[in-house]
């Protein structure tokens, strides 16, 4: 066997020439062996664990209900090499707490020597539901039943308004605008029909301490049950207001 003689290194270099040396002359590249940690040691965490872990934490935190809650993340990595059964993953929000639409999470990578890694992931969240719509045009004032709507599935991520997920919720109220058909029913597009009219003739009740008196007079506007309303007495024409308390009387407290 040849003679290897090493002059003027240091012994770390010596030694890493000497297995360069044996490798070669065994016919191995040393450009692509492992000499590091064993390979067996060595488990690729793929984006897939990491993004089943976020999206546990994700809906573990939100609060509201839906019928179905989607959860999407961005830039993650396609894997991080760590070391087998000396891992986990610590999910945190970044402003506490997750809402609809855009989260930013940071993620923390690591094992009980070390931190493999740590990133800001953007999670954005979607809701959908069956909600409540117009399954035909509404006209404006016109008092809802079954057969002018329906529920269809609605993505709600950016609904800012009250929305509706029972049909029964709606029957019997009056749209205060146009209702397009297929368009969402928001409960600030409609109100209680009033019981009383504007022009209907009404019973005056006026009560002024163990005193009752009434009178007959009109409705100068509408008026749903507890609401005030202007009203005229048809005897004296003035002009006074009352509270709705059912279909024909108006309270008058003095």
């Amino acid at each position: 066997m040849r003679k290897v003689y090493i002059i003027g290194c240091n012994w770390l270099f010596s030694m890493l020439l000497i297995v360069g040396i044996a490798m070669a002359q065994s016919g191995l590249d040393l450009h692509h062996t492992d000499v590091g940690i064993p390979s067996e040691e060595i488990f690729n965490l793929s984006n897939q664990i990491l993004k089943e872990r976020i999206e546990m934490f994700v809906l573990q935190h939100y609060k509201d209900n839906h019928e179905e809650i989607v959860v999407n993340c961005e830039n993650l990595p396609v894997s991080i090499p760590v070391r087998k059964n000396d891992w986990d993953i610590q999910v945190e929000s970044r402003y506490g707490g997750i809402n609809n639409g855009t989260n930013l999470l940071d993620v923390t990578v690591f094992s009980k020597r070390s931190v493999y890694k740590q990133l800001t992931v953007t999670v954005r969240v979607q809701t959908f539901d069956y909600i409540v719509v117009a399954k035909k045009l509404i006209e404006r004032h016109q008092k809802i039943n079954e057969n002018d709507v329906e529920l269809a599935y609605y993505e709600t991520t950016n609904f800012k308004r009250q929305y509706f997920t029972n049909v029964e919720d709606v029957i019997g109220f009056r749209t205060k605008q146009i209702l397009q058909a297929g368009k969402p029913i928001f409960a600030s597009t409609i109100e209680l029909p009033p019981i009383i009219k504007r022009g209907d003739v009404i019973k005056i009740r006026v009560r002024l301490k163990n005193l009752d008196v009434t009178a007959l007079g009109k409705a100068l506007e509408d008026g749903r049950l507890g609401e005030t309303i202007q009203v005229k007495n048809l005897s004296s024409g003035k002009r006074i207001a009352g509270e709705v308390i059912d279909e024909k009387t108006v309270l008058v407290r003095l």
